[in-house]
């Protein structure tokens, strides 16, 4: 059991000057006094973020590495020759990457951390190392589900091109920029920082943290203003889409029957609506889910008092700790979409449990040993004897 009195003093101790951007040299009673005017104190802090970033995002990133396995097992047993596969395969792996996101946030976010004997402190090089790597991964996946939506609409649009439209290729093509360009967003902000040795009275001995460079200041506000607007952009376009997807759902047969046989529309629409389907429903639990990731990424960038180094830097911490919740519950949606609507997928994943289990029992079987009947009797009639 870790003491919340523990915490609070490591996180004085340790980020707190990089937060309020005050130099290492001032006292802990200055700083109280900056603090004076936040919205929630230290200890309601350390509950939220500790129940939030540890507890929750503990659990479901360990969920998640397992679901998003899973998932790219199963499209990759069903071939990337498929242009839907390929997406939702890319899906996974940017759902892997952020559940194990998760879990080194939940290690450098442990209440006893700070107190183990290392030359560094967590919270600093875990803002260097994953905040905006967390930021760009979740523009990602707005973007990849976004892009699903677009190819399901073009699919009902125009049915009979949607092959010769979106290929294989151009899908890595597309696939491939949606990560290059979330990606490199990042970089200046990243490079904005780094980390130093600093002396810190309270723990009366040199760390390595957290510095801001010098002229970093434009650099900064320009990356915060891209990484809201991508964010923005990225919902907007799902939630236009993924309406455009249900109303045009209802049309789909209307579309096939000025092509096809009736035999080969029902066939053919039953197995698009499906997809469809199940594109919508995973681009609806995107939207929600997201919406406070990106909600707070917007008030980050707008509102200076709520950010890392404002006056509200316990609600910032607080707050975010939420929106890193529904990020790690969004990256455990899919697999239960996937098993429940998809027989396809269902039954791949129901071979992969039958093919464990057949070995598991062949394993613990233990063959029977091969006796003689001559040397049994022999053996009896020597203990009679």
């Amino acid at each position: 059991m870790f003491s919340m009195e523990s915490f609070v003093s490591n996180t004085d101790s340790s980020s707190i000057y990089f937060n309020t951007t005050v130099s290492p040299s001032q006292s802990p009673n200055s700083l109280h006094t900056l603090h004076q005017s936040e919205l929630i104190s230290y200890y309601e802090r350390v509950v939220i973020v500790t129940v939030n970033r540890v507890g929750l995002s503990t659990v479901l990133g360990l969920t998640g590495v397992v679901s998003n396995v899973l998932n790219i097992y199963v499209f990759l047993k069903q071939g990337l020759h498929i242009v839907m596969n390929i997406s939702f395969f890319v899906l996974a792996i940017s759902g892997l990457l952020r559940t194990i996101n998760f879990l080194w946030m939940t290690v450098c976010n442990n209440p006893e951390i700070d107190s183990l004997d290392v030359p560094f402190l967590f919270q600093d090089v875990q803002f260097l190392t994953s905040a905006w790597i967390s930021g760009s991964l979740a523009r990602i996946s707005i973007f990849i589900t976004t892009f699903m939506t677009i190819q399901r609409c073009i699919s009902i649009l125009k049915p009979m091109e949607i092959k010769t439209i979106i290929t294989p290729l151009r899908s890595v093509i597309i696939l491939f920029c949606i990560f290059l360009v979330n990606s490199t967003i990042a970089i200046p902000i990243c490079l904005s920082w780094y980390l130093d040795h600093n002396f810190y009275p309270s723990k009366n001995r040199t760390l390595l943290g957290l510095v801001v460079r010098d002229n970093s200041a434009e650099a900064q506000s320009v990356v915060y203003i891209l990484h809201a607007a991508l964010f923005v952009i990225s919902l907007v376009g799902l939630i236009f889409f993924t309406v455009v997807l249900i109303l045009k759902m209802e049309q789909l047969s209307q579309w096939r029957q000025d092509a096809l046989s009736k035999n080969q529309n029902q066939a053919i629409s039953k197995r698009d609506k499906k997809m469809s389907k199940i594109v919508s429903l995973l681009a609806i639990f995107t939207i929600v889910l997201s919406t406070p990731t990106v909600t707070v990424s917007i008030a980050s960038t707008f509102v200076s008092a709520f950010s890392v180094s404002g006056n509200q830097v316990n609600l910032y911490f607080a707050v975010w700790s939420f929106a890193y919740a529904f990020g790690a519950i969004e990256a455990n949606v899919s697999v239960f979409i996937y098993y429940n609507m998809s027989s396809k997928y269902r039954d791949t994943v129901q071979h992969i449990g039958w093919f464990c289990c057949t070995d598991c029992k062949a394993l613990s079987a233990k063959p029977r040993p091969v006796t003689d009947s001559r040397n049994l009797d022999r053996t009896v009639s020597q203990v009679k004897k």
